[in-house]
């Protein structure tokens, strides 16, 4: 599902190693190693769709990539992220297709399954190969969610394959919500912790652990200005709102105002615990 020639820059590098190599040992003339050559970079692009296979057991999915097969039970697997994109040079646009895992968190995270070309409003284009179709129906008999159901449905209606199951919404937060005083007991001074985060900016595609830190302690420092002023400031509690909206969005589940808010201080009260540090987000253990 990747496109034809997308490993045509590898293929070259591979054809002039094996060029000047056949040529300096003189196990080839010019003219036999220039031809050899140009067949190794082919095959390199040609090759790229075939590159990794994806197969489906009972118990999970076994992704076989360069020979090296790698397991995912299905409890490790949180659903299918669709990463939407537009090419700057071509403006042609694509949607990267990756296994959503439950550790680490992230929505761009996780191993490439494919990408395919869409149309210009992100829609398929009507030309999707089967293996998209076979994709989404494994996705849909194990009940777990894709990104976008409503451009898998009409993938998969063009195959007959049944339609993805409606899917439950994770709401949250789940369990006791601790009050702010002690979910914020070990954190650092709000001055603190804004300097610290301006060394760390983080972007979407950051290791997800560190991804994930940032925006949580992002949210949870908006929370505590909110709090500080009595949640008097409007700008101060829209801050915090979407700040907290930040970390529901990459987390994948659903809160809204002041349950997002309690959501970040749930979840800033485990990761502290389980941080050799909480003021520079280092992970214990690591």
């Amino acid at each position: 599902m990747q496109r034809w020639g997308s490993n045509i820059g590898i293929g070259c590098a591979l054809a002039l190693v094996a060029m000047f190599a056949l040529v300096g040992s003189g196990a080839a003339g010019p003219g036999g190693a220039t031809l050899i050559g140009v067949l190794a970079a082919v095959a390199a692009a040609i090759a790229v769709p075939h590159s990794y296979w994806l197969r489906e057991e009972e118990d999970g999915l076994t992704l076989v990539r360069l020979l090296v097969p790698r397991r995912y039970a299905w409890s490790e697997i949180r659903g299918l992220a669709m990463e939407f994109e537009e090419e700057t040079e071509t403006s042609g646009h694509h949607v990267t297709l990756r296994l959503r895992l439950v550790d680490p968190q992230g929505r761009f995270w996780g191993p490439v399954l494919g990408r395919v070309d869409v149309t210009g409003d992100d829609r398929p284009r009507g030309v999707e190969p089967p293996a998209l179709a076979e994709l989404f129906a494994v996705f849909g008999r194990h009940g777990l969610p894709v990104d976008d159901p409503e451009f898998a449905d009409a993938v998969l209606h063009v195959y007959g394959l049944p339609l993805t199951p409606p899917q439950p919404v994770r709401t949250v937060p789940v369990g006791p919500v601790p009050a702010a005083d002690r979910a914020y007991a070990d954190a650092p001074g709000v001055e603190a912790e804004e300097k610290a985060l301006a060394t760390v900016r983080s972007t979407v595609k950051s290791p997800p652990r560190k991804r994930r830190a940032y925006l949580l302690r992002t949210a949870a420092r908006a929370d505590r200005i909110a709090l500080a002023g009595g949640d008097a400031d409007r700008d101060q509690v829209v801050a915090a709102w979407i700040a907290a909206g930040n970390l529901t969005e990459h987390d994948g589940v659903t809160a809204d105002g002041d349950d997002a808010r309690a959501y970040v201080r749930q979840q800033y009260l485990a990761w502290s615990r389980s941080s050799a540090d909480p003021r520079d987000g280092r992970r214990a253990g690591r």
